[in-house]
């Protein structure tokens, strides 16, 4: 019998390549409801390993198959799940491997190509443990054009160690919920249940040694004690630094991960307007909020390109969290390097601005305007803040950001690069409304 998590890792691969899946995480789940634990880790990291090294293991493949682009896409697919597994799965026997994904190819209606299957794979075999040093050093593959701009930015040895830091399965972070539990409280619970967690470098952020879903089966999620959280994410959150009673405006909150962590950091006291497009974001947010008893938030679904009237001008300090590339996020997405192009980049920077424009309205004079986004292209960051300052001239006034305890000094803008912080990429900006 074929396991269900390697069928379905062919499925994903193959409707991904259709254009069928734009985010894989809600896939993984779709796929996984009856599956342990285990299971559905395997289906992520050979999934996920596959798409970070697409390009690398299609390479590996020509070396056995001359006409590789000739090949049916399911084939293509269960061959690169089979070669990332015998180069990573290490703990699974060789054989063992080469008879599960030779079924599988048989189980979707190809048993013409089982022989070709074994062929290649048994050919792998013969050379693995030459390929498995050389994929110990193997970094994400990104696009031309993406790889030559992060190299004018970092330098070529800093690229190279962000890429193989890519490769890297991500962390696990979680937010403690500091309105219910304190850290050392949460982590003695969690011990108990045989899940171990150490604390990051800022208050109330936890790394823990564990399965996604694992943790979110504890009591202790459903209770609202903690939410799984980037680490990027959180430090986003501590950089905007609301003040407990002040007026915040969250925009384009989605779920409301950085919501919650504003209210907490406001000691739930003040008023939080939390505002999204999409309905069923919000309505997953209002499930968060109840659930962690934040009681400050106000979600609403709103065009952040067309603010209500009665918000101009009101709010202390507005988080704008702009639709971004996600390229900060390829270490648990890299499905994003399948679909991304320069010009996209180019288009999420048009919005940003634009998002900008309609937002710094509700920011009242002397308030806060933060712009952030999980991605790392000059377009989307710094030209976006330069643009945006000229537009405005005056009436703006870029502040410093951090502290020793998150940032290292102050800086009139904040790059969160993933092999320095080993979280998600981001970008940080901030400026004060003179008028």
């Amino acid at each position: 019998m074929v396991d269900r998590y390697r069928r379905d890792a062919v499925s994903l691969l193959t409707r991904l390549d259709e254009g069928k899946i734009n985010f894989l995480d809600r896939a993984y789940t779709a796929c996984s409801v009856r599956y342990t634990s285990h299971e559905r880790d395997l289906l992520v990291s050979l999934v996920r390993g596959v798409v970070k090294f697409r390009c690398k293991i299609d390479t590996l493949a020509r070396k056995y198959l001359p006409r590789w682009e000739k090949l049916p896409c399911v084939v293509q697919n269960v061959l690169r799940l089979g070669i990332f597994q015998l180069l990573f799965h290490t703990h699974v026997p060789a054989f063992a491997t080469v008879y599960e994904w030779v079924e599988v190819v048989k189980s979707f209606g190809y048993p013409a190509f089982a022989a070709l299957v074994n062929a290649v794979l048994r050919g792998v075999t013969r050379d693995l443990e030459i390929y498995r040093k050389e994929a110990n050093d193997w970094g994400v593959d990104i696009p031309s054009w993406l790889e030559k701009e992060w190299k004018e930015t970092i330098g070529e040895a800093k690229l190279c160690v962000l890429l193989r830091s890519l490769a890297l399965p991500p962390p696990l972070f979680i937010r403690v919920n500091t309105l219910r539990v304190r850290e050392e409280e949460l982590q003695d619970l969690l011990s108990k249940r045989g899940i171990l967690t150490r604390k990051a470098f800022i208050e109330g952020a936890l790394e823990v040694v564990a399965s996604y879903s694992t943790l979110v089966q504890t009591p202790e999620y459903n209770q609202g004690l903690f939410y799984p959280q980037d680490l990027g994410s959180q430090i986003v959150g501590h950089l905007v630094c609301p003040k407990p009673g002040e007026l915040v405006v969250d925009a384009c909150c989605g779920v409301g991960g950085k919501t919650l962590l504003l209210a907490q950091l406001m000691g739930n006291r003040g008023r939080i307007f939390a505002w999204d497009i999409n309905q069923r974001r919000i309505a997953t947010m209002e499930k968060l909020l109840k659930r962690a008893g934040v009681t400050i938030v106000e979600p609403m679904v709103c065009d952040c390109l067309k603010p209500p009237e009665s918000f101009l001008g009101i709010a202390d300090r507005v988080l704008l969290d702009a639709p971004c590339s996600n390229l900060g996020t390829i270490r648990r997405n890299p499905e994003i390097l399948l679909r991304i192009r320069e010009e996209d980049v180019a288009l999420c920077a048009e919005k940003q601005l634009s998002l900008l424009r309609s937002l710094f309205q509700v920011v009242k004079p002397g308030g806060l305007m933060v712009y952030s986004v999980c991605t790392l292209t000059r377009k989307e960051t710094i030209e976006v803040a330069s643009a945006f300052e000229k537009e405005r001239g005056t009436e703006v006034e870029r502040i410093r950001l951090g502290n020793a305890h998150i940032t290292g000094e102050a800086r009139e803008c904040v790059f969160l690069w993933p092999h320095e912080y080993f979280c998600d990429g981001f970008f940080v900006v901030a400026w004060r409304k003179t008028r």
